[in-house]
């Protein structure tokens, strides 16, 4: 599957709520827990090699192995080719990645809530230490700038950085971001 994604920055969560409901976008995902490994190879020496990401996550009481291929370079846009499938354990399949000869480079943990309408997906993440950003997801690069538009919003407003780049940008290590457990 192929993405096109912009991020809005530093969001008030409530407002950007009611917006999308004034859309008429409806909730997909309330709000839920990921936890994410994303991997190198051993060999690889730290770099990403072939692909851009790989990562295994976990999705509330789903989990989920993926592999994101950086498509044509574009200023404006991040754009990928994505490859998802559903696996039935997450520390089994873990193992195996490990085994295999990959390493965990980054622990992360997100609470993520979905709305989708109008042929677009939108997604609030709240990593822990950063401000939350919606993301914008489409097909084609029309359907996203006219969703940005109806939402308000103009390119200028915008982002294609990864969470990677945008953790990095605000000095936020996350070699392992995870949220506290209460009471410690």
């Amino acid at each position: 599957m192929k993405e096109i994604e912009l991020k809005i920055l530093n969001i008030n969560v409530p407002a950007i709520r009611r917006k999308l409901k004034r859309l008429g976008l409806k909730q997909a995902m309330k709000p839920t827990l990921f936890h994410e490994l994303l991997f190198t190879s051993a060999s690889s020496k730290g770099k990403e090699g072939r692909f851009s990401l790989f990562r295994l996550r976990k999705e509330g009481k789903k989990s989920f192995l993926a592999i994101k291929v950086r498509g044509k370079k574009n200023v404006r846009f991040d754009v990928k080719r994505e490859t998802e499938v559903l696996v039935s354990d997450f520390i089994s399949t873990r193992r195996i990645i490990e085994t295999v000869g990959f390493k965990v480079t980054r622990e992360r943990q997100k609470i993520r809530e979905e709305y989708v309408g109008r042929g677009i997906k939108i997604e609030i993440d709240k990593y822990p230490k950063l401000e939350p950003y919606v993301e914008i997801e489409g097909r084609n690069t029309k359907m996203v700038l006219n969703f940005l538009s109806a939402f308000g919003y103009s390119l200028k407003n915008t982002t294609s950085k990864t969470a990677t780049e945008i953790l990095k940008e605000a000095g936020i290590d996350d070699r392992k971001l995870v949220f506290r457990r209460k009471g410690r």
